[in-house]
């Protein structure tokens, strides 16, 4: 006997078993047409048995998922079971219904009888689950949860291209094997950078943001993971160029500096040489003109006393030239520079006219700054002045007094800046402004942008060397139309302000009478020093270098009561002469004369400990009285 046995009742209790079942339930013939159909079938699709038994099961199925459907026929023909699957079926009004099936293969033992399908339409609690999942496959990062044992128990396919694994190797692994750092408390959303190990043992620069997600299971942690590679890279890219550009900066500052020094350089050479022959210009004037005075010659003496201011005016613009080279001698003490500008304050008023407006606004309690008060009264006047010829048509000039504090960033992109505390000089007008071209270019001598005869291009220059020879820095800041600004940093001092001394000039009356013996490689100027000094009484000894000097000294049988030598000279220089005189002779005082003093000059174009010196160009009395001074120290 072939077949199996089923009774009756079995057979009615299997057909009121499908009329009562929730779910839908309906049979597939082999030939692929509805066999059976049970009242929850009809209530999720419409079809009523009659309408559907017997006709094609493509009607319920989508057009494009037809041969998929024969091909599970044939797999469960085989005996395979496909467990519930999300899909959609066709609605007898036309809709699709989204649907979970299940199916497995219809048989009485030997014979295929085809396929029975149980459906269930898909609820809203998992449509929001299927629209998380879809979500969570959308989203641009790496999504993976977190279980209490620290392993991951959710995934989605961003994590798989991150790590380079599959979801499934990705399943049960322990977080810390994927991320190079601990993950934070779950309560904190905060991202932090960290790294993230692929399975080729390569690093990916990651941020991770943890989330809480309370679950029916338990509280997961939520880590979303951000590939930040570009990110870095961009970050990486944007500090290279910040670096490029700040060493750009800084070079163009130093070539800047460097030209400036060289440019110093060459002006302190000049300088040199031209006080040299200022000193015999105008001595020799002075000589003509107090002769012709004697001799009632007035026109005449008139004539040199005109040599005399030309040759004032010279003298004017070395200085100015050896300022701005930082070898002039400065004479600087603790100042109030509130009270170098009140001091001066008339003066410039006067100077820059009426038709300009000045306001002066000061910081009360500055600190002393360390400079010489005549060197920062030429800075004020030179900038005043600079001022007033941007503003032909009248303005604004504002000088202001502050204290500020130098911090690191300031001072990085100023090479000789240090931090600190420093006062603060700002000098403003509302004049024409200057281009970048100008402005690069502004401290250099001789450079200006007026016209001829009007500007010698030396009083930025001027303010520059002052400033950085007192430590300071200086800064322009301007806009073509909208005026300029001058910004000066003066270091600060714990030392309470000296009260300001004016030299004057006096011509000694009882003066002391000696033997000087005097070195100058200049031949004009020994002529003018032989006759000044024989003018005054004293007895003279000339020699042209240091050497001569030193013989000179060894063949004269008395003693020599001053030597008064210049400071550059070839063969030795005035310095080294000094110290081999007073190994010779110690009793012998030492006057120093240059138009360049550097070599003579200590810290800060201060002269250094011991050094006395009279500067070039010099009149016959100036000699006189420091060559007094010595004598009597």
């Amino acid at each position: 006997m072939g077949g199996t046995y089923v009774s009756t009742e079995a057979t009615a209790l299997v057909g009121a078993m499908m009329r009562s079942a929730h779910d839908a339930i309906w049979t597939v013939g082999p030939d692929f047409t509805v066999r059976s159909w049970n009242p929850a079938a009809e209530k999720l699709l419409g079809w009523a048995p009659g309408e559907i038994v017997g006709r094609s099961a493509d009607l319920l199925v989508p057009p494009d998922r037809r041969d998929d459907q024969r091909e599970m026929l044939t797999l469960l023909a085989a005996g395979a079971r496909l467990e519930r699957f999300r899909t959609q079926r066709k609605h007898r009004d036309g809709h699709w219904v989204l649907v979970t099936l299940s199916m497995s293969p219809l048989s009485d033992g030997d014979e295929q009888l085809g396929l029975t399908v149980i459906a269930r339409a898909v609820g809203h609690r998992e449509r929001l689950e299927s629209s998380l999942q879809a979500l969570l496959e959308a989203a641009p990062d790496a999504f993976v949860g977190i279980g209490d044992d620290g392993r991951v128990v959710l995934a989605n396919v961003q994590a798989e291209q991150l790590f380079g694994e599959t979801r499934n190797g990705l399943l049960g692994r322990p977080i810390d094997d994927l991320i190079d750092v601990p993950l934070g408390d779950p309560d904190d959303p905060d991202a932090g950078p960290a790294g993230a190990r692929r399975i080729d043992g390569t690093t990916v620069p990651v941020e991770v943001s943890m989330s809480p997600l309370p679950t029916e299971e338990g509280r997961l942690r939520c880590a979303v993971i951000r590939d930040i590679t570009e990110r870095v890279r961009a970050q990486d890219r944007v500090r290279q160029l910040q670096a490029e550009a700040e060493r750009a900066r800084m070079e163009a500052q130093l070539q800047r500096t460097q030209r400036l020094e060289g440019l110093g350089q060459l002006a302190g050479g000049v300088a040199h040489d031209f006080n040299n022959l200022i000193a015999v210009i105008a001595n020799y004037a002075t000589f003509i003109e107090e002769s012709a005075a004697d001799a009632g010659l007035q026109e005449i003496a008139g004539d040199a006393a005109q040599i005399t201011k030309a040759a004032q005016r010279g003298a004017d613009l070395t200085h100015q030239l050896l300022a701005f080279a930082r070898r002039e001698v400065v004479r600087p003490r603790p100042l109030d520079l509130n009270d170098v500008i009140t001091d001066i304050e008339q003066m410039l008023r006067r100077s820059i006219g009426e038709h300009i407006a000045l306001s002066v606004r000061l910081a009360e309690g500055l600190p002393s700054v360390t400079a010489d008060p005549g060197q920062l009264d030429q800075v004020l006047v030179n900038l005043a002045v600079n001022a007033r010829d941007a503003m032909p048509r009248g303005g604004q000039l504002s000088i202001e007094s502050q204290v500020v504090d130098v911090d690191s960033d300031y001072a990085a992109g100023r090479p000789h800046l240090r931090t600190g505390r420093y006062v603060r000089l700002r000098v403003s007008d509302t004049g024409t402004g200057m281009p970048p071209e100008v402005i690069e270019r502004a401290f250099e001598p001789f450079y200006t942008t007026k016209p001829a005869g009007q500007g010698t291009g030396l009083g930025l220059a001027t303010v520059y060397g002052i400033v950085t020879a007192a430590g300071g820095d200086l800064h322009i800041y301007s806009e073509q139309g909208m005026g300029t600004t001058f910004t000066i940093l003066l270091p600060s001092t714990d030392a309470a302000p000296a009260p300001i001394e004016y030299e004057t000039e006096v011509a000694p009356s009882n003066a002391r009478r000696g033997t000087i013996l005097a070195v100058e490689d200049e031949p004009a100027l020994r002529g003018v020093l032989t006759r000044i000094l024989s003018g005054a009484g004293h007895d003279v000894l000339v020699a042209a270098d240091g050497p001569a000097a030193l013989a000179l000294a060894d063949a004269h049988a008395g003693p020599i009561d001053v030597l008064l030598t210049d400071v550059v000279m070839p063969h030795m220089l005035g310095r080294e002469l000094a110290e081999r005189f007073a190994e010779l002779h110690p009793g012998t005082k030492v006057l120093f004369m240059s138009g360049y003093a550097r070599p003579v000059l200590a810290s800060q174009g201060t002269l250094a400990p011991g050094v006395t010196l009279v500067e070039k160009p010099f009149s016959k009395n100036q000699l006189l009285t420091a060559l007094q001074k010595v004598m009597e120290s």
